[in-house]
């Protein structure tokens, strides 16, 4: 544009010289003044072609404004884009080898009244603690898969941990490692971990659909579960915990074992799991959908070997079903064989019936209510009574959990009164 306007300004200044050159030619043969008419003309096409170049020149202004614009927006746009793909900054230095980043946060305003004193505590949640993981996984040859998996726990004042004489700081250990374990997987021979992870008959006990797990589940002891009972008829803070007179025999936890898992066979699976403690274990699963309903269930049989000393056996299971109403009902139980003379087996059972709806589209809400007694773990004739109500609200898009229960314990022992304790809770959880 603007060499085209500049060519125009020299074509009218050739004419323009060559039109004076003539009329000095003119002038000199004879002629006594230039043709007023034509300088006129003259002065008209010069004065036009520049209003028309002050024209364009605000034209290029404006354009060199908007592709300026044009500039920060892209550049906004791509520090957007840069953040939304963060994760694909997590890469292994191997090209056939995915990695992928994993964890939560889950942190909760604990209030506890156990008869005798009230106190507020700002805690870990112990039903899902924070925590920090990192997967590998690689496609082999012939439908092989090989993976690794490393997790840890990142714990600051756990739940489970606090008590009366204990409000802060009560976790020793903030770090935890919770997995560490490599595995081959093929979709028909099934899948082999060797390191720290699960074994067999973890999570048997706590097989749950409810949706308000993070707040209230088979193992309550996680919420409060160090508060100290009161005796109410010697007036006396004694040193007996809620987790010493609870378990829901939920298999031998996570351990450095060998497991192996078989592929799933019309919704049921097995697994097998054995580590260096002499402790093994097996487990059944069920999982599957049909006409609208869910239903998942476990059961497993271990021995703990020396991770759980005087004891023989220990059986767990849980069953749950989410309806296609949303209502939704759990039931589980377990128990040990004691190898201790003249020791009743303890047991535990507890069952939750729930409801899951949407009040908008964007989350789910789910509701329960649950009950459950453990009887003679610490002593013959024992029984701890508890009860729950809990909420949820489930914002999965935000990938946002936000969460509120109460729970009542009751302790029977012969020959004392222990009062209540009473324990209130409400915290979020937000995964990545």
């Amino acid at each position: 544009m603007r060499i085209t306007s500049y060519v125009r300004v020299a074509a009218v200044g050739a004419v323009l010289a060559y039109c004076l050159a003539t009329q000095v030619q003119a002038s000199g043969s004879g002629s006594t003044m230039v043709d007023n008419d034509m300088l006129q003309e003259l002065k008209r096409m010069i004065e036009q072609q520049q209003a028309q170049i002050d024209k364009q020149a605000a034209e290029i202004a404006a354009l060199k404004e908007q592709i300026g614009g044009t500039k920060e927006a892209l550049a906004s746009k791509a520090d957007k884009e840069s953040v939304k793909g963060i994760d694909k900054m997590v890469t292994s230095s191997l090209s056939n080898v995915n990695l992928s980043l994993y964890g939560h946060i889950n942190k909760a305003a604990m209030y506890v009244n156990n008869g005798d004193t009230s106190k507020w505590y700002v805690v870990d949640n112990s039903n899902s603690q924070t925590r920090l993981g990192l997967r590998a996984n690689v496609e082999t040859v012939n439908d092989w898969n090989i993976g690794g998996r490393i997790e840890y726990g990142i714990v600051s004042n756990a739940s489970s941990d606090v008590n009366q004489l204990n409000t802060d700081d009560a976790t020793s250990t903030n770090f935890k490692l919770r997995w560490a374990e490599v595995s081959f997987r093929h979709d028909k021979y099934g899948k082999l971990s060797l390191g720290k992870g699960d074994s067999a008959s973890n999570n048997s006990a706590e097989v749950d659909l409810s949706g308000t797990t993070v707040a209230s589940y088979s193992g309550y002891s996680d919420m409060a579960g160090s508060s100290l009972w009161y005796e109410g008829r010697t007036d006396t803070l004694t040193n007996l915990e809620i987790g010493n007179v609870f378990s829901n025999f939920d298999g031998l936890s996570r351990t450095d074992r060998i497991r192996y898992d078989t592929p799933s066979f019309g919704g049921f699976s097995v697994a097998t799991s054995a580590n260096s403690g002499d402790a093994f274990d097996g487990a059944l699963f069920y999982n599957r959908k049909f006409s609208g309903t869910e239903l998942a269930a476990a059961i497993a049989l271990a021995n703990p070997g020396d991770i759980k000393t005087g004891v023989d056996s220990q059986v767990s299971g849980s069953i749950s079903a989410m309806f296609p109403v949303g209502f939704n009902a759990t039931f589980a139980a377990g128990g040990q064989d004691l190898d201790i003379s003249g020791r009743d087996n303890p047991t535990n059972w507890w069952a939750k019936l729930g409801y899951q709806t949407k009040f908008y589209e964007a989350a789910t809400t789910s509701f329960s209510i649950d009950y459950g007694e453990t009887s003679d773990l610490a002593q013959d004739n024992d029984k701890l009574k508890s009860w729950a109500i809990a909420a949820v609200h489930n914002i999965s898009d935000w990938g946002t959990e936000v969460y509120m229960a109460f729970r009542m314990h009751q302790l029977d022992r012969n020959g004392t009164d222990f009062d209540d304790i009473h324990v209130f809770w409400t915290g979020a959880r937000v995964k990545f």
